[in-house]
């Protein structure tokens, strides 16, 4: 790092379609839900609930399609499948855990802000031995508001605050790092800086991600923390 570079204050990860090649298991599981409830149904009609919690969704299918007694039943049924799903079908993005790497090593806090249940995601990040990085995971559900806002995000931030006694941060100072176009959209309205990462695997056409970050990568092997720290307007 040269004089004239300022090292990021923390970096917040969203998991699915960014460091975690996850979202083929969501677009299998998803129908496969709906099928042990004698409903069929296809990727693409789960498109309207991407941005919320899970608990969100599975409010959205009991309403949708009548399944389950409520959005609970479908939930739990819902967080078995995932549990399987989470440690033996994913598996970390190319080039993740050496970013991760030099960005622990440089000091640099890192916190997961996702939609999917915490306890799903760290069974995915300890499986592929990329939990060590991160000093909390923050969902949507514990900010209360899907990623068309940019609570989950300021959720993650004020936790890794409080771990490591830092007050007041700028949010220009912090990174977010999403696949999806609405977390992009929502980080930047709070001030954040951005790296869009295209998932080939999801919903987001490519043009979108790009169109809608200061950094766009197709993976993380094209991103280094040099590139960061010597990132301008």
């Amino acid at each position: 790092m040269t004089l004239d570079q300022k090292m990021p204050r923390a970096f917040i990860f969203d998991c699915d379609g960014t460091i975690l090649q996850s979202m083929g298991m969501w677009l299998r599981i998803q129908p496969a839900l709906l099928k042990t409830y004698g409903v069929d149904t296809v990727a693409d009609d789960f498109a309207e609930f991407e941005s919320l919690s899970v608990m969100g969704e599975c409010e959205g299918y009991h309403r949708k399609w009548g399944v389950g007694k409520d959005a609970q039943e479908v939930y739990d049924r819902l967080l078995g499948m995932l549990a399987r799903g989470y440690s033996e079908e994913v598996s970390v993005r190319e080039g993740v855990a050496d970013f991760l790497k030099s960005a622990y090593d440089a000091g640099i806090p890192m916190a997961i802000a996702t939609s999917t249940p915490a306890e799903s995601v760290q069974i995915g990040l300890d499986a592929l031995g990329i939990g060590r990085y991160f000093d909390v995971i923050v969902t949507t559900a514990d900010a209360g508001a899907s990623k068309d806002h940019p609570d989950v995000y300021n959720l993650a931030l004020e936790k890794l605050g409080e771990i490591h006694g830092m007050k007041d941060v700028d949010h220009t100072d912090v990174w977010v790092f999403e696949d999806m176009p609405f977390g992009l959209i929502s980080s930047t309205s709070a001030g954040y800086r951005r790296v869009g990462i295209f998932d080939p695997e999801g919903r987001a056409p490519r043009s979108d991600v790009q169109a809608n970050c200061d950094i766009f990568i197709d993976s993380f092997t094209e991103l280094t923390l040099d590139r960061i720290l010597s990132y301008e307007d």
